[in-house]
């Protein structure tokens, strides 16, 4: 029979006996109990065939659409990955998604995609997206009752997950609150349909890059630059191997917007799909605007659900007792702290100068923590209180893990960074010479580093040096200069030297504004830097007047909700009231306050109490044995035992017990694990006492 995926963009290049593999490999990853589950056929082979053939149209459509964004240059690359990599859904409970060269006669590369991780990544995806909706300012009043009903959902949802995963062969994993709302509703940006599109679309892009830029291929086909530099990862204990890994998974959220962005803009039911007269070609640019923002958020909503996801697997993974897959997949979800690093950058950096600044905002940036406070929350919290399979010991890899910030905080570290960058500097100069670009951007480099160390005033010295020799070689205005030039500046001003400081930053903003423009970002900067200046020189009226005046340009050219927008605000405030003018003070801290957004989230201090709140309202309108009230009661015991508080987390998961917990979903051995948790917290506080 055709192969039901067959390729439509690259039916050229497609290597049908790789393919026809992809088919052999789906059927030996078969579980027929799974198979009959989710297709209602009860003849295993029609099972499968009916498998197959819906999911390998959904990822070769989605494998020729990542093909189709590689950038014209790269259109070589992507014919020649099309006629060597085939993708597949492993309809099986496997939990990881795997790349591995084809054990067939046909040479090249297949990808089995983990179902389970996509409809689980999808899961909390739209799940954390319907719980923090990102701009509830839109939404009728009481949303915050259903957000917080959200919320409980999906610790629900995720803890049937856990209990059915925990149990594969038992019985089928739930259908999920994501593919129900799927049959309901399509939304275009913000229904779950987009979300399954984005978390399939990551999982085979996440596989795909390593393909690409992974440890498959020969080292002359690599193309992607090191996500960190190698004398850098060397110094931070990153290996070769987990170095070219980060990079490759980097490189997963820029496909993966890219791939939503193509596939928005060129949708069928876009209007100005074929825009050709002026007033269209306005409209279609301010849609695709619009599509790129949106694609933005999925990509990113897409990545961080990807990373938990697999975090949740490989604790599902420990506590089976397979500590092998448990290992590669923590390994996996300890890089995104450098992943979040890189798509923060590449919005801020890339993304912002191309679309516009809403691409990444304050507002952005505390939705993003929020979202990060309740997938810890998940991960640490919720999956050890339902787990059926509790394991005594923690993985050993866990008690030495550091973020990337941990890492480079350390002494040790940054000595080592230091030396590095002076032997760097050093070669560079004498291989390359003294003026060469990159010895110039490597003293900078060693400059910043030693600041960072706290080496303020060979920070100084060096920079002092360095900006004559760049100036002669590449002119007083060129565009890298200015940072570097901004970072001496600022350094005066940290160790007290306010005048020579101002007359740096003066320097700088005149050569700003005549190259780069009033307006630009980077000017505006160096203005806040300077009103700062002049406050601490005790010219209080004239630093407000300076931040008066800098409040209106960055709201006019970034927003009233960006990072620096914000920043500024609060500084006018700060200076009003050493001004001494106290109420307009408090009416610009008033103003900042209704343009911040707080979002709930398991490290905000009202969450709890908003929790215990919604439980005394649920007990006084529905009643103590009410399924609602129920889940805000189970909700609170997880909260109350994260906090701390032994003796809240005993009596709520006592209460429990008290009533008919079948609606939630529980079964026996939940509610034996709800004894067990119940016994665990009453003995905590003995114990404590004990131990002091």
């Amino acid at each position: 029979m055709p192969d039901p995926g067959r390729s439509i963009l690259f039916r050229d290049q497609q290597n049908l006996e790789l393919a026809e593999e992809a088919r052999e490999m789906s059927l030996a990853f078969a579980d027929s109990a799974y198979l009959r589950w989710i297709s209602g056929e009860e003849d295993p082979h029609k099972a499968w065939e009916m498998y197959f053939d819906r999911t390998q149209r959904q990822v070769r459509t989605l494998l020729d659409g990542l093909l189709a964004t590689f950038p014209p240059e790269d259109r070589d690359k992507a014919l020649e990955l099309a006629g060597s990599v085939e993708a597949f859904c492993l309809p099986s409970d496997a939990v990881e998604s795997r790349v591995f060269e084809n054990p067939g006669s046909a040479t090249g590369f297949l990808i089995g995609v983990s179902p389970l991780a996509v409809q689980l990544s999808a899961e909390i995806a739209w799940g954390m997206n319907i719980a923090h909706p990102y701009l509830p300012e839109d939404l009728p009043d009481g949303w915050e009752a259903a957000t917080m009903h959200a919320q409980e959902s999906l610790a629900l949802i995720l803890s049937r997950y856990v209990r059915a995963m925990e149990r594969l062969g038992e019985a089928p994993v739930p259908m999920s609150m994501v593919v129900l709302a799927m049959q309901k509703s399509r939304g275009p940006d913000g229904g779950p349909s987009s979300c399954y599109d984005a978390a399939l679309a990551f999982a085979l892009t996440h596989e795909l890059a390593h393909i690409r830029n992974g440890d498959l291929l020969p080292t002359r086909h690599r193309q992607a630059a090191a996500l960190i530099p190698e004398h850098m990862a060397s110094v931070l204990d990153i290996s070769a191997e987990e170095s070219e890994e980060l990079t490759a998974d980097a490189a997963t959220f820029t496909a993966c917007f890219n791939f939503m962005l193509t596939v928005g803009s060129l949708a069928p039911d876009n209007p100005f799909r074929d825009a050709r007269s002026p007033r269209e070609l306005l409209h279609r640019e301010a849609q695709l605007m619009i599509t790129a923002w949106h694609s933005a958020r999925r990509a990113t909503e897409a990545c961080e659900a990807y990373y938990t996801t697999v975090s949740i697997l490989s604790d599902i993974a420990f506590r089976r007792g397979d500590d092998d897959a448990a290992s590669r997949l923590l390994t996996t979800a300890m890089r995104l702290p450098y992943i979040q690093r890189y798509v923060q950058q590449v919005r801020e950096q890339v993304l912002t100068k191309t679309y516009g600044p809403f691409m990444w905002t304050e507002h952005d940036a505390v939705y993003r923590r929020g979202y990060g406070s309740w997938r810890a929350f998940f991960v640490g919290s919720l999956l050890p209180a339902v787990s059926r399979d509790q394991r005594a010991e923690e993985p050993d890899w866990l008690s030495d893990w550091k973020t990337p910030a941990d890492l480079a905080g350390e002494p040790r570290y940054l000595t080592a960074v230091i030396d590095e960058g002076q032997r760097q500097a050093d070669a560079m100069a004498r291989e390359l010479g003294p003026d060469d670009g990159q010895t110039l951007a490597a003293r900078a480099n060693l400059a910043y580093i030693q600041s960072q160390a706290g080496d303020t005033a060979g920070a100084i010295t060096a920079l002092v040096n360095l900006i004559p020799d760049m100036e002669r070689v590449w002119g007083a205005d060129d565009l890298n200069i200015f940072p570097v030039r901004h970072n001496l500046a600022w350094l005066l001003g940290e160790t007290g030297d306010t005048a020579g400081a101002v007359a740096a930053f003066t320097k700088l903003l005149a050569a700003q504004e005549r190259v780069l423009g009033p307006d630009d970002p980077d000017t505006l900067d160096t203005r806040y830097e300077l009103a700062h200046l002049r406050g601490t020189t005790g010219d209080m009226a004239g630093a407000v007047a300076d931040f008066l005046q800098l409040r209106a340009d960055h709201e006019r050219v970034l927003g009233p909700e960006h990072a620096a927008t914000l920043a500024t605000r609060r500084s006018l405030a700060h200076w009003q009231e050493r001004l001494g003018d106290t109420a307009r003070a408090a009416a610009t801290l008033a103003e900042l306050r209704s343009d911040e957004v707080t979002v709930f989230s398991p490290d905000h201090p009202g969450t709890r109490a908003a929790y215990e709140a919604r439980l005394e309202d649920h007990t006084r309108r529905l009643g103590r044995g009410h399924p609602d009230t129920l889940t805000t009661l189970w909700f609170l015991a997880v909260l109350r035992g994260k906090d701390g508080d032994a003796a809240g987390a005993a009596a709520a998961y006592t209460e429990l017990l008290e009533h008919d917990l079948g609606p939630l979903g529980f079964d026996e051995v939940d509610l034996r694990i709800i004894r067990d948790n119940a016994a665990h917290w009453q003995r905590v506080p003995g114990e404590r006492h004990q131990a002091g």
